[in-house]
């Protein structure tokens, strides 16, 4: 599948870009560069398998790349007889809405060790965990020095805490959950445009706008900027064990009348 010339080579400080950022992904976890067209799995700590690729001369020319400055990090990058190969949609919306759906279909059959899905635990109680900060390399050629975060999801199997990359916890929880964060009693939940639109409408004010601290605390940098309403903590809590014990109800009532 490589037909790409040699004439391309990955700088120095590309490699040492490609080593700090995939050491970060976990196993299992996702690497779909936007635009890119192609699509990677974590298999093992040393190698990506591609997953997805468009049928498209550039990502295959992308994957070509992405395979140097993958070997050239230390990775081995595996094809697999099983890689989907896809003709791209014309609209580049509609293949935007396409890539981020795949994605999700993938992350909805994540399993924890103990064979669990991810996809089944109270994503909901995720709690964000600042790793640090490191430098990394933009698409300008210039370095910047980002937050790392992870997503902590507890496996209601077993038990196990689990580190996610937030992309990956994005894919599995959806947007609701996602831009929502937990900072002692109280539960931010970001608004979007529409909402935001309607509290102005309503004369409503009783949000923030969210920076990179609070009380104290750092706030996850996908939620800097974003205007936010605080609830309470034990009322959410309360408010959605209530709606899946009635959820449980319907279940067990309808099961009744197919026995029936």
């Amino acid at each position: 599948m490589r037909t790409m010339s040699e004439e391309w080579k990955p700088s120095d400080e590309l490699i040492v870009w490609a080593k700090e950022h995939l050491s970060q992904i976990g196993l299992d976890g996702l690497w779909s560069p936007d635009g890119s067209g192609v699509q990677y799995r974590k298999i093992t700590d040393d190698t990506f398998a591609l997953m997805f690729t468009y049928n498209h001369p550039s990502a295959i020319e992308h994957h070509e790349r992405f395979t140097l400055l993958m070997e050239a990090a230390g990775y081995n990058v595996i094809e697999g007889d099983d890689v989907q190969v896809v003709t791209p949609p014309l609209d580049a919306t509609a293949a935007q809405h396409e890539e981020y759906r795949r994605k999700q279909e993938i992350a909805s059959g994540w399993q924890c060790e103990c064979g669990y899905p991810l996809a089944n635990n109270i994503l909901e109680e995720r709690e964000d965990k600042f790793i640090g900060v490191e430098e990394v390399l933009l698409s300008t050629g210039d370095t910047a020095n980002v937050e790392v975060w992870s997503c902590v999801v507890e496996c209601s199997n077993c038990g196990k805490h689990i580190d996610m990359n937030p992309d990956d916890f994005h894919l599995l929880a959806g947007d609701e959950i996602f831009m929502q964060w937990k900072c002692e009693d109280k539960l931010y939940v970001a608004l979007d445009r529409g909402q935001m639109k309607d509290l102005a409408d309503a004369g409503a004010a009783d949000g923030v706008v969210l920076g990179s601290e609070m009380k104290g605390h750092k706030v996850p940098p996908w939620l800097w900027g974003c205007y936010a309403m605080p609830f309470s903590l034990e009322e959410h809590r309360e408010e959605r064990a209530w709606d899946e014990e009635s959820n449980q109800q319907l279940s067990n009532e309808l099961a009744k009348l197919e026995e029936e």
